[in-house]
């Protein structure tokens, strides 16, 4: 099996005898798209910040490509690409030297800082800000020249706290397809995000960290089953079928018709989804009507993260 290439082991912080973070653990295999969701508060950005470097007295262990980041520092460190919440630079200085200072502090060697920064500065469409100076800039624009900075030296793990705060859709949208960029050349990414429609369109897996401690990760499909959600199917159809009453035997489940040529069904327990869309596909093709798409429906990431929240509160 592949090692991890992020580990987390009994990660513990405290502020002032209060708890932050409370035992949590999670793995993030290399490639990986791990999406770290949670209430304000719960612990996010204090469990990247030590990831990062700038926390550094916790009590557990953190390892990357197997380097402990408390007694191999610079070189779990040299991994890491971090963009924190709120990017700060010198807003004297111009976006290139503020780009270049920081690729210098980093290591980053003169020739590569030569080659990458114009290169991003294009891919994020700031090329031709690349002179003006820090203070100039929109919040969105300052949101990208932090992720540009962490995308310097090319790091094997990408940490970003809410990289799409604050950003438009057309730049939230780049900046997804910059993940999946990176994800294809290799990169393991760690996010946190509050936009959980985002994070569901990009993460291969999810954390999900409240009051400080996490109790369960897993894809979207993983979640619904340790969450009790039921299984739903969707059914769209290109052309009716001359009745679809069928559609409503409590059998197949229970029904909704939420547009004229689409039907969803949620299942009962234990229910055999296989079978039932079997069933469908016969009846509909026997009424003479046709399919343009049937399948499980993934639920809404804003669906598992409301019920975990809910039952986590119940158990308090």
């Amino acid at each position: 099996m592949t090692s991890p290439l992020l580990q987390l082991r009994g990660v513990t912080k405290s502020y002032y005898g209060q708890k932050v973070l409370a035992d949590v653990s999670f793995e993030i295999a290399p490639g990986e798209v791990f999406g770290y969701i949670g209430p304000n508060g719960a612990g996010k950005s204090t469990t990247l910040k030590i990831l990062a470097g700038l926390i550094t007295t916790f009590d557990g262990e953190v390892r990357i490509a197997g380097a402990d980041v408390k007694k191999e520092r610079t070189r779990a460190h040299a991994l890491i690409g971090f963009m924190p919440q709120s990017c700060g630079f010198q807003n004297w200085r111009t976006v290139e030297s503020a780009l270049d200072t920081l690729g210098d502090l980093s290591g980053v060697p003169a020739e590569v800082r030569a080659r990458r920064i114009p290169a991003l500065l294009e891919r994020f469409d700031l090329l031709a800000a690349r002179t003006k100076k820090v203070k100039e800039l929109s919040g969105g624009m300052t949101q990208k020249l932090g992720l540009i900075q962490a995308l310097l030296h090319e790091p094997r793990l990408l940490v970003l706290d809410e990289p799409l705060e604050g950003l438009d859709p057309p730049s939230r949208q780049m900046l997804k397809d910059v993940i999946r960029e990176r994800q294809q050349a290799g990169t393991t990414v760690l996010f946190s995000s509050h936009i959980l429609s985002d994070v569901e369109h990009i993460a291969d897996r999810v954390g999900i960290l409240n009051r400080g401690q996490v109790a369960t990760t897993g894809s979207i499909r993983d979640l619904t089953s340790a969450f009790g959600l039921p299984t739903e199917i969707d059914v769209w159809f290109s052309t009716a079928p001359a009745d679809t009453g069928f559609l409503s035997d409590p059998g197949l489940g229970v029904a909704d018709q939420p547009k004229p040529d689409q039907w969803r069904l949620v299942l009962t327990a234990g229910a055999d989804a296989d079978a039932i869309i079997h069933t469908i596909v016969e009846r509909t093709l026997a009424g003479g009507g046709r399919l343009r798409k049937i399948g499980v429906a993934e639920p809404a990431l804003d669906d598992l993260f409301a019920r975990y929240i809910l039952e986590s509160n119940r158990g308090n």
